[in-house]
């Protein structure tokens, strides 16, 4: 039942990203449900790549299933427990997604059914060591910082007053060599030569 809030939550913060997945980066969606087969993790796929609606889309977003021992394996690897209830014939788990480095290891969990935008592509930008993204996205990671606690970005307000500071500098610097170059003997209106 949680399962298809959180992608609905992932998919309709992709959707914001400009980055698009099976380009600059790749989705694993991860079935614990031993009874899930593939082909049930084919149907899944299709409807959620049909909402998601970008091309090359197939080739970047993974929807697997596999046996007990392979689910419990990569599941006690990331650190995600769950606990099957029989009586209401569910998984109890918390709802979360990870984001992983190229080499795999986790850098961040987001929690909740929800994701923000933001959040997830600075995330994705940290992630990949800085291989995607642009130089204003350089800037904003080095003005935020990823809380664990909160699972959300936050303003390093040092940093923000630091970068404030230098283009305080720098913009007075130029607008003082900008008026010792045209200085009196320019000609400006107004100015007198002495003779």
């Amino acid at each position: 039942m949680l399962c298809g809030e959180v992608l609905s939550g992932l998919e309709s913060a992709l959707r914001v990203l400009k980055f698009d997945v099976g380009k600059e980066f790749d989705v694993l969606t991860v079935s614990f449900d031993p009874k899930e087969t593939p082909e049930i993790a084919s149907e899944k796929k299709a409807e959620y790549l049909k909402r998601y609606g970008r091309p090359g889309a197939a080739v970047g977003w993974h929807f697997l299933t596999g046996p007990p021992a392979s689910i419990d394996a990569l599941t006690k690897a990331a650190g995600f427990q769950y606990q099957y209830d029989p009586k209401s014939g569910q998984f109890a788990h918390a709802t979360a997604i990870m984001v992983l480095t190229p080499e795999g290891k986790i850098a961040q969990y987001y929690y909740g059914i929800e994701y923000a935008p933001k959040d997830l592509r600075l995330g994705l930008i940290q992630a990949s060591e800085n291989k995607i993204g642009t130089v204003v996205d350089q800037v904003l990671l080095y003005c935020y910082h990823y809380d664990p606690d909160t699972g959300k970005y936050g303003a390093i307000i040092s940093r923000v007053l630091q970068l404030a500071g230098g283009a305080t500098i720098l913009i007075l610097g130029t607008f003082l060599v900008v008026m010792f170059r045209l200085g009196p003997a320019q000609g400006h209106p107004g100015a007198k030569r002495v003779s």
